[in-house]
């Protein structure tokens, strides 16, 4: 196995914690009551667009997981990996734009993304050589 096919599993493991981490959000920031100003249709438009980010992650790791090969070895798949370590790179640059980089907790999460990145971005820089 090569390493890229090491690194496309990692990102399929990578994803499946995102989506877990994401199904806990109204737990862990409180949801219930800290979105309990915004009128309904707020409200519940970030909890749609929270569990349409599960869904996305839940696809990201099954295709990783189940096709590491083909995302590796065809144009498709390598255009797929592209998608996932860009969705990855904007993620990174609007922590620093709309976080504080002083906080701990926002350099581990600017690091898990840098992380979740590079597990698809190496394979792609390698395919290309």
């Amino acid at each position: 196995m090569t390493k890229s096919l090491y690194f496309i599993y990692a990102g399929g493991v990578l994803h499946v914690g995102w989506a877990v981490f994401h199904l806990f959000f109204p737990r862990i920031f409180k949801w219930g009551k800290a979105l309990e100003p915004l009128d309904p249709v707020n409200r519940n438009i970030m909890h749609i667009i929270n569990l349409c980010l599960c869904f996305y992650f839940a696809v990201a790791a099954y295709l990783s997981l189940s096709f590491a090969p083909e995302l590796a070895d065809s144009p498709l798949g390598r255009k797929l990996l592209a998608v996932f370590a860009a969705f990855w790179l904007l993620r990174l640059a609007l922590q620093q734009r709309f976080f504080k980089m002083t906080h701990p907790l926002s350099l581990l999460l600017s690091l898990a993304f840098l992380v979740t990145m590079l597990a698809y971005g190496l394979p792609l820089v390698w395919a290309g050589r």
